[in-house]
């Protein structure tokens, strides 16, 4: 029998002008919801290099990591899902917001305008608990 262990991903909550970057995915329960970019870090490399990988192969935009906010585990026995999510904050250093295909939308919002959209459980603790006044 496999031995299974979590995913270690790395997530960017990228400002620009009071607003924050968030894409949309088609998610393991099949539904689709935003999220803030990021993804699985890769044997080798640090935090840091598989933020601005995940980062740029998502939305082809480079970033500058600020800091380090919090982390998040999230486990969904139901999807076989098992993660640990380290969340930076970000600022971009281009405009060149382009989304790859498994993207379905990329857009920036006020954290007031995340009220109303379908976003991932893990964002809305992460926005609620470090960006909300």
């Amino acid at each position: 029998m496999e031995r299974k262990l979590p995913k270690i991903i790395v997530s960017a909550v990228i400002e620009k002008d009071g607003k924050f970057l968030l894409v949309k995915e088609v998610l393991e329960s099949g539904k689709e919801y935003w999220i803030a970019p990021g993804g699985a870090v890769e044997f080798g490399e640090t935090l840091e290099e598989a933020l601005k990988r995940e980062i740029k192969e998502e939305t082809n935009l480079d970033i500058d990591i600020v800091k380090f906010i919090d982390f998040k585990e999230v486990i969904r026995m139901k999807f076989d899902y098992h993660t640990i999510i380290f969340f930076f904050f970000a600022r971009p250093l281009n405009d060149n917001l382009i989304k790859e295909k498994n993207i379905l939308d990329s857009k920036f919002f006020g954290v007031e305008e995340m009220d109303d959209l379908e976003i991932v459980d893990s964002a809305r603790w992460l926005f609620g608990k470090h960006f909300k006044n």
